[in-house]
């Protein structure tokens, strides 16, 4: 498994993609290429997604999920293996409720939640429980930096860890690395960030 971000406003180089062992794509919830984009995908035999980043969508729980299923629910008919991946980097309670209301209205789908690294000291008992019952995978962040500036990179396995060990199957868990990196770390698996820092 090895999975990338798209860049908004930017067609992803499938050849560079194949270099890398990229085998899935996921795009910009809101890009006007992004569904020409999934269905290419999809096409091409690649696993295809969305992502929607932290501060793209506001309001309540309700509100947030009706908005994330208004975006999903006609890619999905058109491209049924569509996954979703959430990036939102909250207090575990905000991102708990968003997760269950976006998961009431899409009860299938592939859905992931990627986040800050090293952050499992948030995650209580209950907290995992719920990540569990809804099927949410796990993406920590393997890198840091404030306002998007990649300032440093964390261990995949520690970053792991530090999840896994809270109680989160090892099976739900998929560390996203710089995708500049992507050609050094051999074996590699997981989520890449993204397809513009590919080979950078």
């Amino acid at each position: 498994m090895r999975y990338i971000w798209t860049d908004a406003g930017d067609d992803p180089s499938w050849e560079v993609g194949d270099a890398y062992g990229i085998d899935g794509y996921f795009f910009p919830a809101f890009d006007s290429i992004t569904p020409a984009q999934v269905a290419i995908a999809r096409e091409r035999g690649h696993a295809y997604g969305i992502y929607i980043g932290e501060s793209w969508i506001d309001g309540t729980p309700a509100e947030y999920a009706k908005k994330v299923n208004a975006v999903v629910k006609p890619l999905k008919a058109a491209n049924p293996g569509l996954r979703l991946q959430l990036n939102i980097e909250r207090d575990m309670q905000y991102v708990l409720e968003r997760l269950q209301a976006v998961r009431a209205l899409q009860p299938n789908i592939g859905l992931s939640w990627s986040l800050m690294g090293m952050q499992g000291a948030l995650f209580s008992p209950g907290f995992v429980d719920w990540l569990v019952k809804l099927k949410v995978r796990v993406v920590p962040e393997c890198f840091w930096g404030a306002n998007g500036a990649m300032e440093g990179i964390f261990d995949s396995l520690a970053i792991s860890r530090d999840i896994t060990k809270r109680g989160v199957p090892d099976g739900l868990v998929s560390p996203m690395i710089d995708a500049k990196y992507a050609g050094l770390l051999r074996d590699w698996q997981g989520y890449a960030f993204t397809m513009g820092r590919l080979g950078s």
